[in-house]
């Protein structure tokens, strides 16, 4: 693709980052983004037919990047060979967790205003819904591992929540750093991230951060 199309293109999705900066999204209207993205009405509407269009590009870009850190890290948590306890789990965040925080951190200031209350709640959604289904799969391998998957065949409902629960427990501390970067440190949120999924709601609140 000619590199000034990319240019353009990608100055319109600033553009509708801008806007969502300061104007939730469903008040945001084409000739904001074209003012903020600085391009002309024949150029933006050369390239998107409207606001929905530049959303779904843009989001399509983060949720592939997205989808590539995730597999990245599940592969390395797929490479244990026993169902990991409480010791293999901490080690694993501080180690095979890199790629997720990785693609939190590189794109912090595209994700912030999507994940703010001016934002798109769906694409929220659709990165917890990833990180379920990919939790939710070495759950079912470890439990292979020992020949025990057909306990989880009982009650695929369970699962789904307690895969949910532990994309939660993941994501969620991502998600306020996003917002609050300037409060707490990378290194906090992951020390956060273990905290949450080592223990229960109850744990933590009883037993202090």
């Amino acid at each position: 693709m000619d590199i000034r199309i990319i240019n353009t293109k990608h100055r319109i999705q600033e553009g509708l980052i801008s806007a969502i900066d300061s104007t939730p999204l469903y008040k945001v209207k084409d000739k904001d983004i074209i003012q903020k993205a600085q391009v002309s009405s024949s150029s933006y509407y050369k390239y998107y037919s409207d606001k929905s269009d530049v959303l779904k590009d843009l989001e399509k870009e983060l949720l592939e990047e997205f989808k590539i850190a995730l597999n990245a890290d599940g592969k390395n948590w797929a490479s244990v060979t026993h169902a990991p306890n409480k010791k293999d789990i901490s080690r694993l965040i501080d180690q095979n967790i890199d790629k997720l925080v990785k693609y939190f951190n590189d794109h912090q200031d595209m994700l912030a205003p999507f994940i703010s209350k001016n934002g798109d709640p769906s694409f929220s959604y659709q990165l917890i819904d990833l990180t379920t289904n990919t939790v939710k799969k070495l759950i079912i391998y470890y439990f292979h591992l020992y020949h025990q998957e057909y306990i989880l065949k009982k009650d695929t409902l369970k699962l789904a929540i307690v895969a949910k629960r532990y994309a939660l427990s993941f994501l969620g501390p991502l998600f306020m750093w996003v917002e609050y970067s300037d409060e707490f440190t990378l290194k906090e949120t992951k020390k956060m991230m273990k905290l949450m999924v080592l223990n229960s709601p109850y744990d933590i609140s009883t037993h202090g951060f």
